[in-house]
């Protein structure tokens, strides 16, 4: 199969430069030179449009979804245990998987080509990205005080069983492991889960200094900051995603900055819930690997990666009364490369021969949009998503001007609606 992208301005490129782009099966086999053999199913016009890498989420929940506008205008801790967890104790797997595909809808229309999850329905999440050709990053939540526990047997078990799973009807997803926090999980159990990961070379990612309470209540059972915790328990050298990091001591950044190491911040969520403003800046000064997520959409409320980018640009600028904070190209580069990076996914992140095609066309016939001095700051300042006009995962088009050609919408729609109809 291949695809022929005409006359596309390719993001980073000069402005007045246009481009060829040519995808045979799955890889980006030539820019402005037709590979040899070449023959295109599909041609797409691009003439008034702008080619970017697909953008990468690097932290979500994504059945959760179903709680969106659920929980809202409370503080983090009621939020979480008194609003969110009995709903979620009354989910079923069904549910889960509705979740999770109105929510890849939700990424799909807005520019998401991978996100990197959470989930506690096992093997609902990959069903979803097989059945949408979404590509995800799977983390099974593990929860408890030992390895020993029933609960986390349990849940590695599933982890487990969730990727032969995968693997099975060839779902585009990779996986990870998953506990949750330092809060719930015990620290025996986090040090076996920083042997299973070295073990088994499999990427980690969990919440770390999300809360004001969680820094507080960490120095006063522990002696040291969770950055700290983590580092003692050996979860530092592991390949790993921090989600949030948004209470840092200046040991924390000295420990983050390592190359297997990453930070996702998730701004919107951090500012809803109030739990304050990661420190991305300083992050960046000190070396720290940094990556975007927006969280699930019960806190977010949102999975819009382009407002989660102007959010973290326009935040950090405020935040620090410093203009050239997070810039605009930072800010993309966050977003796709440094998020591709992150899940260990080289292959994506960049318009490059050779690269995987998870790609996105963004229409520049919006008026927000216009006049397109620099797109790198329309696309952070001006652009919503919804300029978003076609997709393509691994070669796929799953988004055909704005039409989604993998999932019957008005289905997911009404799946959903019976779900919601049982909590109000």
């Amino acid at each position: 199969m291949g695809i022929l992208i005409k006359n596309a301005h390719i993001l980073g490129t000069p402005e007045n430069e246009r481009a060829d782009v040519y995808i045979t099966e799955n890889r980006i086999t030539g820019i402005n030179k037709e590979p040899r053999s070449f023959l295109a199913d599909e041609v797409i016009d691009a003439s008034h449009k702008t080619l970017m890498p697909g953008l990468v989420n690097c932290h979500t929940h994504a059945y959760m979804s179903l709680m969106r506008n659920y929980a809202d205008d409370v503080p983090f801790a009621e939020w979480l245990f008194d609003k969110i967890v009995p709903v979620e104790d009354s989910l079923s797997s069904e549910d889960g998987y509705w979740g999770n595909m109105l929510s890849i809808i939700e990424m799909i229309r807005t520019g998401t080509t991978t996100f990197m999850d959470m989930q506690m329905f096992p093997r609902m999440a990959v069903k979803a990205c097989a059945d949408s050709g979404m590509r995800a990053v799977i983390s099974r939540g593990i929860q408890g005080e030992s390895r020993h526990d029933e609960g986390a047997k349990r849940r590695l078990a599933e982890a487990f069983d969730e990727m032969e799973y995968g693997r099975s009807i060839g779902a585009p997803c990779t996986f990870a492991l998953g506990p949750h926090a330092i809060y719930t999980c015990g620290e025996d159990l986090l040090r076996y889960v920083a042997e299973l990961a070295k073990e088994k070379d499999m990427l980690v990612t969990t919440h770390l200094s999300e809360t004001q309470n969680e820094f507080d209540t960490c120095l006063k059972e522990h002696g040291c900051t969770p950055t700290e915790y983590m580092e003692q328990l050996g979860l530092l050298d592991t390949k790993i995603v921090f989600a949030h990091c948004v209470y840092l001591s200046d040991h924390d950044y000295e420990l983050l900055a390592r190359p297997n190491v990453y930070a996702a911040t998730n701004p919107a969520s951090n500012m809803k819930l109030a739990n304050g403003f990661a420190p991305v800046p300083r992050m960046l000064k000190e070396g720290v690997n940094v990556c975007l997520g927006t969280d699930s959409a019960a806190s977010n409320n949102a999975l819009n990666m382009f407002g989660e980018m102007h959010l973290l640009s326009m935040a950090q600028k405020g935040q620090t009364k410093d203009a050239l904070a997070v810039t605009a190209e930072e800010t993309i580069r966050i977003a796709t490369k440094n998020g591709a990076d992150a899940l260990g996914l080289d292959r994506l992140g960049s318009v490059e021969v050779g690269k995987t095609a998870d790609l996105i066309l963004i229409d520049e016939n919006y008026p927000n949009l216009r006049p397109l001095y620099n797109r790198q700051a329309a696309l952070v300042y001006s652009a919503t998503g919804n300029e978003v006009s076609d997709v393509i995962i691994n070669g796929r088009v799953v988004m055909r001007n704005k039409n989604l050609t993998t999932i019957d919408e008005e289905k997911v729609y009404y799946e959903t609606e019976k779900i919601a109809a049982r909590f109000r």
